[in-house]
Order: C-alpha cells, then sequence, then structure tokens
C-alpha cells in the first residue's frame, strides 16, 4: 500500500491554496500519538459531514509513513491528501507559518481550520471530539 507523501511547509501551503474555495482542515498526527488516533475518527467524520477537505500531516518518520501511517489512514478512510512531515517530529517551521507565537516545540495532535478564502480561522491544540471540530468547520464556513 502507497504511504502519505512527503511534504515540508510551502508544499502544504500550495495544497490549502489549491483548495481554496473549500473549508480545508490540516491535521498534525503521529502513528505512535495515542491522543491523535483516539481523535481521528471525530475528525474524519466531521469533516466528511461538513464536506470540507481534510488535509493530514503525519510526523513519522518515512518509514513509519509507509507503513504504520498508511495502514491507520486506510483503516479510516483518509487516504487522500494524506503526507508525512520531511522533517519527521520537528514542526516548528509549520509553527512559523500557522501558529507563530506557539512554541517551537508545540505537540500534536494539532488541527487547523481554513476558510474558503484561503484564510487560517482556527488553531486547535490537543484532542478534540466531533462536536468540537464541528464547531470549528461551521464558523469557518462563515468567515471571510
Amino acid at each position: 500500500m502507497p504511504g502519505p507523501a512527503p511534504i515540508d511547509p510551502a508544499g502544504l501551503k500550495a495544497v490549502v491554496a489549491k483548495n481554496k474555495g473549500k473549508v480545508v482542515v490540516v491535521n498534525f498526527w503521529a502513528s505512535w500519538c495515542v491522543p491523535c488516533k483516539q481523535e481521528f475518527p471525530d475528525l474524519v467524520a466531521a469533516v466528511k459531514a461538513a464536506g470540507a477537505t481534510l488535509i493530514t500531516v503525519a510526523c513519522d518518520t518515512p518509514q513509519d509513513a509507509a507503513t504504520k501511517s498508511a495502514k491507520f489512514l486506510t483503516t479510516q478512510g483518509a487516504t487522500a491528501n494524506a503526507f508525512f512531515n520531511k522533517a519527521n517530529t520537528d514542526i516548528a517551521a509549520y509553527l512559523k507559518w500557522l501558529e507563530p507565537k506557539a512554541p517551537p516545540t508545540s505537540p500534536i495532535p494539532r488541527t487547523y481550520v481554513f476558510s474558503p478564502t484561503g484564510k487560517l480561522v482556527k488553531a486547535m491544540s490537543g484532542k478534540h471530539d466531533a462536536a468540537a471540530f464541528t464547531a470549528e468547520i461551521t464558523a469557518a464556513k462563515a468567515a471571510k
């Protein structure tokens, strides 16, 4: 089974921009992160129900991305727009763009919600449930 493709911050910006016109939800997670895997089914369900676009970035090694991440994404039905961070667990470069005031060693899961205009409207840190994801996606639909 093919695993997630490698990505860096510039590549992620391009993927988000390509999906302008839709609410985009970007989720940083890892195969070894228990809260990430616990929230993932709720995240996928909320995104699908809202008709938003989900982009996942696994913070795994390339080897784990090709095996553990790929298997998990397949079981979750989330293989589209699936990437792995070229810098493995280091998300500091993404945070400079997405959440400049966050500490560079901020933990995952981290979820970012973009409005249809491509504006970042919400940064979510830690584990969340379907209701929280749905509320933020709904707010993003109304955002300019």
